[in-house]
């Protein structure tokens, strides 16, 4: 119905997205089970499709069923979620891989995926047309242009099964596709650079912010291919691109749009492959991430305003404005993994490795960056939050010292933050925090190196202690978080211990005679001098 009357008012986008959602789950278990997947398979439904022979017609029509709501509804992001869903899913199984290369419908979205990976929303029909003959004869206008409708995410989606589904090393057509799919892109995108470069193009023009865009989500499409066979091949083909997509920047940094598209590209692809990379691709990784970070931090997180979460939005909606943040802290978090670090380290005949402290530079930069953006208001969005303190654990945690040098007002943001987030009720962000102000506290007994910021505000630790003690330690919540509770009480009474005495006088008072006397003793075996000792001279408890 849907191939011969296109236009037909009664195609409902609900009915098409209940039949896709039933062959999604369908799909996958019936389609050539494998006998890991069920302990018999002797007969009934699990026979029906067990064979390539039963199968291929059911994979032709899931195929041509997708294929055709490609074209005919490209607006209709929920019938898109089931397709891509749908494609991937059968494009994941390693035998259906080789059905797949028998479908006429899966050529021609190959083909339709080649030929529109330079074509943006608004391209004329003189350059449809003119890729369409690049490509295949078989493609109609109609398919072609309902194909481009297709939002630039979505495509990206298709493109990320395409990859998945051609990823058979054995199979001379898989081979052949997937390298067609691969050069299309990245022919689309040395196009765009060479006009950039060459000054053909203005970077302010809609048509060349709209060819960027296109790239950067069909390479974020490829990145996110990783469970493709032989997924080493992905690092091999994105690592030449790396300075030429961080290159954008330097025309399009203060576009938001674009910042966040490359930002969440080059997150995924560490995120994707920082496991497999080469050390000459993990400095490739390292030295286009720097130079991105840097112009995104200077056009995006200074003097940024952060408007406060409205009741009349969810989290989850309000929280994808600050998407890019998020991106940011992500990626500053996956170039701060030990493995990473090590192999840029790594030091050969040829060229010298990447510093650790290169690397933690630009992290700590990063985060210089985003301290200020992290206000109470940010904090109150979960995901944001957890990202934010995994990264401030981390750097407090690793490198106490460069946080202290920090200038008064970002480490007094710094400070306000670890607070907040010590009495926050996810258990991770309550551990980093206390974490933090533990390590911050132990710093300073073993360097002074607060002594400068104390001169500014000498109420820096005695904050730190009340609000400890009054908002975790004589709270419900203390249970799930004890021990960082007092491993980070114990360095805050060593710095001031009269300072400590007073706070627990004051709280004392405000409790009923039999607690006082049991409150005064419990503290005062806490700040024996043995004990502080152990703390100020070999930063451990007890």
């Amino acid at each position: 119905l849907m191939a011969r009357f296109p236009g037909d008012p009664r195609l409902s986008p609900l009915l098409a997205k209940t039949i896709l959602w039933f062959f999604r789950r369908f799909g996958p278990a019936y389609i050539l089970p494998s006998s890991d997947e069920y302990r018999e398979n002797k007969g009934g439904i699990l026979a029906a499709y067990s064979t390539p022979g039963t199968a291929q017609p059911l994979v032709d029509f899931c195929t041509s069923l997708c294929l055709m709501y490609f074209c005919h509804l490209p607006q209709e992001k929920e019938v898109h979620d089931e397709t891509t869903a749908l494609l991937k899913a059968m494009a994941k199984k390693p035998f259906v891989r080789q059905l797949l290369m028998g479908c006429s419908s899966f050529d021609k979205i190959v083909a339709l995926s080649s030929a529109t990976s330079c074509l943006r929303h608004n391209a004329s029909a003189s350059e449809v047309a003119t890729s369409m003959k690049t490509v295949s004869d078989d493609l109609t206008l109609d398919v072609v242009t309902g194909y481009q409708r297709l939002p630039y995410s979505d495509r990206a989606r298709i493109l990320t099964c395409i990859i998945i589904a051609c990823s058979d090393m054995q199979n001379d057509k898989s081979n052949i596709m997937l390298t067609g799919c691969l050069k299309a892109v990245e022919m689309s995108f040395s196009n765009l650079c060479q006009a950039l470069r060459e000054k053909k193009a203005h970077s302010s023009n809609i048509n060349v912010q709209e060819s960027a865009c296109l790239s950067i989500f069909l390479y974020g499409g490829i990145v996110l291919a990783s469970e493709m066979s032989e997924p080493e091949r992905i690092p091999l083909f994105i690592t030449p691109s790396l300075p030429h997509l961080s290159g954008l920047m330097t025309f399009y940094a203060e576009d938001l749009t674009i910042c966040e598209g490359l930002l969440k590209l080059f997150r995924d692809y560490a995120e994707q492959y920082i496991d497999m990379l080469t050390r000459e691709q993990c400095i490739e990784l390292f030295t286009a991430s720097a130079s991105m970070l840097k112009l995104y931090s200077e056009h995006h997180c200074k003097n940024r305003d952060i408007s406060k979460p409205s009741e009349a939005l969810e989290d989850f909606e309000e929280e994808k404005n600050y998407s890019d943040v998020m991106s940011a802290i992500q990626l500053l978090i996956h170039l701060g993994t030990k493995d990473f670090t090590n192999l840029c380290n790594t030091q050969t005949r040829s060229s010298q490795g990447i510093k650790t402290g290169q690397i933690t530079d630009v992290i700590f930069f990063g985060l210089q960056q985003i301290i200020p953006l992290m206000t109470q208001g940010l904090l109150q969005f979960p995901t944001l939050c957890q990202h934010y303190f995994t990264l401030v654990g981390f750097m407090v945690e690793t490198y106490p010292e460069k946080l202290c040098a920090l200038p008064f007002e970002l480490f007094n943001s710094l400070v306000e933050s670890l607070l907040f987030g010590m009495a926050h009720s996810d258990q991770m962000v309550s551990k980093s925090s206390l974490q933090g102000i533990s390590s911050l506290a132990k710093e300073h007994l073993k360097t002074h190196a607060l002594g400068t910021h104390l001169t500014t505000n000498p109420d820096i630790f005695d904050v730190c202690t009340r609000r400890l003690i009054r908002e975790v330690i004589f709270q419900p919540i203390i249970w799930d978080r004890l021990e960082p509770a007092g491993s980070a009480l114990l360095p805050l009474a060593a710095i001031n211990v009269q300072g400590f005495i007073n706070i627990v006088n004051n709280f004392s008072r405000q409790l009923s005679e039999a607690k006082q006397g049991r409150l005064i003793s419990a503290f005062e075996q806490l700040i024996k001098p043995d004990v502080l000792s152990h703390v100020v001279t070999e930063g451990r408890e007890g």
